[in-house]
């Protein structure tokens, strides 16, 4: 029975993905699974603005950033009078999800590779290719944060300007590959495990598609792989045998079977053989991971325990990142239309200072010239005439006659 499959550690875990993926040979083995492309040469390290950094470097700079934070929302923390001592304590410990074993931030798995992939016209063209994988359901905040981080990633290249005829150098962005590993099902028309979009370019009008490369559409989208692990039952093996891309691609998957769950023990795996020679390489990385991890199966309970407040932290996190602007535009053209009526309300106040100044002045001649037809009524009273006659002098009413 023991020969008849291999053990290894659950690769659901991002503690142990994470560690296969860190070695050169099985990540270059395994993106280009995912992708069904020739990757020549990957980079750990994604370019950031045209610059290269080290492992040294990028490390320094995430240390320096995580000091800083830790820093500024201690010191808040501080400053509240509303908070006991123990209070407070309990807050500053939780400003980060330490995993107890090493004690090191717990994040959650996201990986970028910077990666050279060969053509079939001999050219090598360079791509980011972004791999989430998640054990759980969440929200797509911080998913599209990442994607929209990456998309801010520019390549240098030299074109022809078009009036000049001069070389010029420009910036573009690089073609962006993001996958997603998903231990859950996002749709059910199809079942399919692994869904992918395609980038077709159509004419609206000629109803023709656009098949050569267009740097400026291809530059602004991307193609999306997502894996659906459930339907790994699904797939029948004798129906795919003769497609090189599925068979390669469904054999590895088969490594994160979680119906090959041990027994007895969540945090291992059974897969059955025989094991493609091809997967050689990723199957010896992952029989290797306790000698280098002696502590992997705590650290994948931590995973367990910390996993869905990372969530919702991660998930706030991205959305208040990705309303960043757009509330800063709506608090922006607030304060415009804000300064707009308030502009509008001096002016329709000085105009109504005016019309009152008018209106009493108006009112005051008015009274003026009361008093002098009243004073004539008065006369005319005097003298004997009759009310009838003063009403036709004065027109006032006869009311106001008889009380003079």
């Amino acid at each position: 029975m023991k020969n008849n499959f291999i053990r290894i550690p659950n690769l659901i875990y991002d503690v142990v993905f994470r560690y296969l993926m860190q070695d050169y040979d099985s990540a270059l083995i395994i993106l280009s699974i995912l992708i069904g492309e020739k990757i020549k040469k990957l980079d750990f390290q994604p370019l950031t603005q045209a610059k290269r950094k080290t492992k040294e470097e990028n490390i320094e700079q995430i240390e320096r950033l995580k000091k800083k934070r830790f820093k500024k929302v201690k010191e808040k923390i501080l400053l509240d009078v509303s908070l006991s001592k123990e209070e407070k304590k309990k807050k500053i410990d939780k400003i980060t999800i330490k995993d107890p074993v090493t004690g090191k931030d717990i994040k959650l798995f996201h990986l970028d590779f910077a990666a050279i992939i060969e053509k079939e016209n001999d050219e090598d063209e360079f791509v980011i290719i972004e791999l989430q994988k998640v054990a759980v359901e969440t929200d797509i905040f911080r998913f599209k944060q990442y994607i929209a981080d990456n998309f801010q990633k520019r390549k240098k290249v030299v074109g022809i300007d078009p009036d000049t005829k001069q070389s010029v150098e420009i910036e573009l962005p690089y073609r962006l590959i993001p996958i997603f590993i998903l231990n859950f099902k996002i749709e059910y028309e199809i079942s399919d495990l692994m869904i992918k979009t395609s980038q077709i370019k159509t004419g609206i009008f000629t109803g023709k598609d656009l098949n050569t490369r267009n740097e400026f559409i291809d530059n602004l989208s991307y193609e999306l792989y997502v894996v659906q692990l459930p339907y790994l039952s699904k797939i029948d093996e004798s129906a795919i045998k003769d497609d090189v891309y599925k068979s390669r691609l469904y054999a590895f998957l088969k490594l994160f079977d979680q119906n090959a769950k041990e027994p007895n023990n969540q945090y291992r795996l059974r897969i059955s053989k025989p094991i493609p020679d091809f997967l050689d390489i990723i199957v010896k990385r992952l029989q290797s991971a306790d000698i280098d991890n002696p502590d992997l199966e705590k650290q994948m309970k931590a995973e367990d325990h910390y996993l869905k407040p990372l969530l919702r932290r991660d998930n706030k996190i991205s959305w208040l990142l990705m309303n960043k602007k757009q509330t800063e535009q709506k608090l922006q053209m607030t304060t415009e239309k804000l300064e707009n009526t308030t502009e509008e309300l001096q002016n329709t106040t000085e105009e109504l200072q005016k019309e009152l100044k008018v209106s009493k002045e108006k009112d005051k001649a008015l009274s003026e010239k009361e008093k002098i037809i009243l004073q004539f009524a008065k006369i005319l009273k005097i003298s004997g005439k009759t009310i009838q006659e003063i009403h036709d002098e004065t027109k006032l009413s006869k009311e106001e006659i008889e009380k003079l």
